[in-house]
């Protein structure tokens, strides 16, 4: 079962009697899917890991304790796994079970207690310590999963604190329980550190994906406590004073008329910040016109919200109340991006028909940020699937203006840094690609699910929202590196196999230049020594004496056939027939040939030989006539160097290609550029050019995963483009909102004066 199976009602809440018992069964509903999902993976997990036991207790024995390995794997195979499996599974399952019962617990104190150290062997401390530290390893890679499982597990629990030993799905949980189990069994030490060792590495390695499960079904059950944050407690750098940055809960009941200075929280908190009264005057300007145009060119459809404007100013508090509703309304029922923000707002704070006016900036905040997410929403660069999510994020982003007015003026703002790695992120994906399901894009679904959920006013969120993708990212990306340079270096060798080929016909193509030799012998030049010469040029870096050894061979069986021009080299080649043969055979060798396959070859050879050599001795010895053969002679035109006769094919390649913008983007693209193009079941897909040939101009593209997606010749790449079966994306040079604000200054028109957005 996985979370995309499993059905999950939303847990209800109330005060009723009736409700609390509704709540409570479903909350057993959640807790069983749960259940079923970690006990699917331990299953796996287990069953894996019994597997490799055997082989890692050998491994890890001294060769004095052969005896107790023996005993120890006797008693591993005496029905041990399944019954420890079977008990492991049953506690697993009952701690999950157990969860919200009434029960009194000790005082939570997770740490060792040393003070008896000494009564303790050296190396159960040893052993006790490394169990440790596999524990801390792991809740150090988990943290943020286990911390929103924690809290999620005290709601369930009834809101009483919970010891990591007692949260079911912690690791120290699981890793005691497996302890418990094996040291009931009559392993020696040593069988049960290994043991203890390979189920930490096998079960604690890969658990992170499925707590991330079991963390999304709770959050589809609505299972969604305020996680609260730890802030380092800051002045406040605008005014001196130390009120905390308001929360939704607290502006809704201050003074509407009051001005209020704020600050963010945390790292945000390090540099200055203006109130939301401030907005430098110079990025305002260049706001205001863009405003402007985006209303002249949207008329009626972007300002006309069938409303009356009228009474007081609608304060911005309250409007940013709104906009949270109706964040929370969108990460809850799903945001409609057909349906304009303004409408939106509109349609909340109206009454009778009537809506407050809204301040001048914040008529105006709304109009530029509407025009900055339909700038996205042509953003050529973007996939469809990936503009679509950004998108959902208007709401959040025209917070973020409202709150903190350097959002337009700052590049290093840590909202516009997130949607900028979103983009970057997304630039591979293609509708097939999103079909499937990368671990990227659903990474960047679930940010966005959280931005939509968990954001209120701390802008700081979205800084931690940053680092938790880039770290992912990174580890992301480090996979995707390593698939890539495989597929780089698969192609990379198939065109050296290629290349090779062609230098063993030249190596060849030289030796026979202006001279006539026997058909038979060219046949086996072509079929079968250019073989064995690939194969030695392929070893030349490592066995360079092969390669001098196969040349020579060859070198002496063409001048073997080839009548001596004098007394001496009839000798000489007389003399060197038995180590030819001998060579040759050697080479057939080291290519797996069947000898006796070239039997009749050999045969033929010895005819010929005998034939132009005169064999014997004696003037009137009868000199054997070989059968009619055919001599092929080859010419004497042949390019001093293979790189030379490679460069003209290049060269008449591309001098073939149609002098078109084609063409040419096809000669301009650089490693890095994406492309899109259709395949051949009519699926569109992206693709980065990955590698490009300096010898023969191919062209290898990867896919968002680095596996090869495309190997195409530079001609085809440029009929693929004028077919208009792809089309260049290119690179991501500028970061999306620096794309994007640039776009809105395009939108313009000549005559307004330059803005200073960043």
């Amino acid at each position: 079962m996985n979370s995309a199976q499993t059905k999950v009602v939303p847990i209800r809440q109330g005060n009723d009697q009736a409700s609390r018992n509704t709540m409570s069964t479903d909350k057993r509903r959640v807790l069983n899917s749960a259940a079923s999902l970690l006990k699917n993976y331990l299953q796996k997990a287990l069953a894996s890991h019994f597997e490799k036991i055997e082989q890692q207790m050998f491994d890890a024995a001294d060769q004095k304790l052969i005896e107790s390995v023996t005993s120890d794997i006797k008693l591993l195979k005496n029905n041990t796994p399944q019954s420890i499996s079977s008990a492991y599974l049953d506690k697993a399952i009952k701690n999950i079970s157990s969860l919200g019962e009434n029960k009194k617990r000790l005082k939570a104190n997770d740490d060792k207690d040393w003070s008896n150290l000494e009564l303790l062997e050296l190396e159960e401390i040893e052993n006790q310590l490394e169990l440790d530290e596999y524990v801390a390893d792991c809740e150090s890679r988990l943290e943020d999963v286990l911390y929103a499982l924690q809290c999620r597990v005290e709601f369930i629990s009834g809101g009483q604190y919970l010891p990591a030993r007692e949260n079911p799905f912690s690791p120290s949980a699981l890793l005691h329980i497996y302890i418990n189990l094996v040291e009931e069994e009559a392993f020696s030490t040593g069988a049960r550190k290994v043991l203890i060792d390979s189920f930490a590495q096998e079960i604690l390695e890969n658990l992170g994906d499925q707590l991330e499960e079991i963390n999304k079904l709770f959050v589809q059950a609505k299972i969604v406590p305020k996680l609260p944050k730890p802030k380092v407690k800051k002045e406040n750098v605008v005014s001196g004073s130390e009120e905390p940055y308001p929360t939704h809960d607290s502006m809704a009941t201050q003074n509407p008329n009051a001005t209020t200075n704020t600050a963010a929280v945390g790292h945000y908190a390090q540099r200055p910040m203006m109130s939301m009264g401030e907005i430098d005057q110079t990025v305002y300007t260049g706001l205001l016109e863009m405003a402007k145009v985006y209303r002249s060119q949207g008329g009626d459809k972007v300002s006309s919200e069938g409303l009356t404007v009228a009474g007081e100013q609608l304060p911005t508090i309250e409007l940013i109340n709104t906009l949270t509703d109706l964040q929370k309304e969108g990460a809850d029922q799903g945001v409609d991006t057909k349906e304009s923000v303004r409408l939106q707002m509109g349609s909340k704070v109206q009454v009778n028909g009537q809506r407050q006016p809204y301040s001048e900036q914040d008529d105006t905040l709304i109009d530029v940020v509407a025009m900055f997410f339909d700038v996205i929403l042509q953003d050529r660069h973007l996939p469809d699937v990936v503009r679509a999510m950004i998108a959902q994020l208007q709401i959040p982003i025209l917070k973020v203006a409202m709150l903190d007015k350097e959002f337009f003026a700052r590049k290093s703002h840590p909202a516009r840094q997130f949607l900028n790695a979103l983009s970057q992120a997304g630039l591979g994906v293609s509708e097939t690609n999103y079909q499937i399901k990368s671990a990227v894009f659903d990474k960047m679904e679930e940010l966005v699910a959280r931005v939509l959920l968990e954001f209120d006013n701390d802008i700081d969120f979205f800084a931690e929202l940053l680092e938790e993708f880039n770290l992912f990212m990174e580890q992301q990306q480090h996979q995707i590196d390593v698939i890539e340079e495989r597929s780089r270096k698969v192609t990379k060798s198939t065109e050296q196999l290629e290349l090779t080929k062609r230098q063993a016909a030249y190596e060849i193509a030289l030796r026979l230049k202006g001279k006539a030799i026997p058909e038979f012998v060219q046949f086996f030049l072509d079929d079968a020594w250019k073989d064995v010469l690939v194969l030695a040029l392929l070893r030349r870096e490592k066995e360079p004496e092969e390669t001098r050894v196969c040349i020579g061979a060859m070198e002496r069986l063409i001048t073997s056939v080839v009548a001596p021009i004098d007394e001496t080299a009839r000798l000489e080649t007389i003399e060197d027939l038995s180590r030819l043969l001998k060579d040759i055979k050697i080479g057939l060798e080291n290519i797996s040939y069947d000898f006796h396959q070239f039997a009749p070859f050999f045969k033929e050879l010895e005819a010929w030989h005998r034939r132009i050599l005169a064999m014997g001795t004696d003037e009137n010895e009868e000199i054997p006539v070989a059968e009619e053969v055919i001599l092929v002679e080859f010419d004497e035109e042949l390019s001093d160097s293979l790189e030379v006769d490679l460069l003209n094919e290049v060269e008449n390649e591309v001098a073939q290609m149609p002098k078109d913008k084609y063409s040419e983007r096809a000669n301009n693209m650089g490693v890095g550029d994406w492309v899109e193009y259709t395949n051949e079941e009519g699926d569109s897909l992206r693709a980065k050019l990955s590698w490009k040939s300096s010898v023969t101009m191919r062209c290898l593209f990867v896919n968002n995963f680095g596996g090869k997606a495309l190997d195409i010749s530079l001609g085809d790449l440029a009929e693929e483009l004028r077919q208009k079966r792809m089309s260049v994306i290119g690179q991501e040079k500028t970061p999306l909102v620096e794309r994007v604000l640039e776009g809105m200054k395009k939108m313009m028109a000549p005559a307004n004066a330059e803005t200073s957005l960043a």
